[in-house]
């Protein structure tokens, strides 16, 4: 399971495997943040125990939607969907 948390300044995905912590070592991914007609793209990086992350800036309001695909060492690429409240 993903759970997605959205800041202006870090977009962080948390991995929960049957409810606990799943490593990230070693994953790589990125995120497309869709806001209205504006695109970005940030990759996230592993930052901890079960959470990738992305820093910058980034435009996040109710509405905008975001499309990570995470890649695990040894699994194919998985695409998770989220809509910001």
């Amino acid at each position: 399971d993903f759970e997605l948390v959205a800041k202006a300044e870090a977009i962080t995905l948390y991995v929960v495997d049957h409810g606990k912590p799943a490593s990230t070592q070693g994953a790589s991914g990125k995120v497309i943040l869709l806001s209205g007609a504006d695109k970005a793209e940030a990759m996230l990086a592993p930052a901890g125990d079960n959470k990738l992350e992305a820093k910058g800036s980034f435009k996040v309001a109710a509405g905008t939607k975001l499309v990570a695909t995470v890649t695990f060492p040894g699994k194919p690429p998985v695409n998770v969907r989220f809509a910001l409240r």
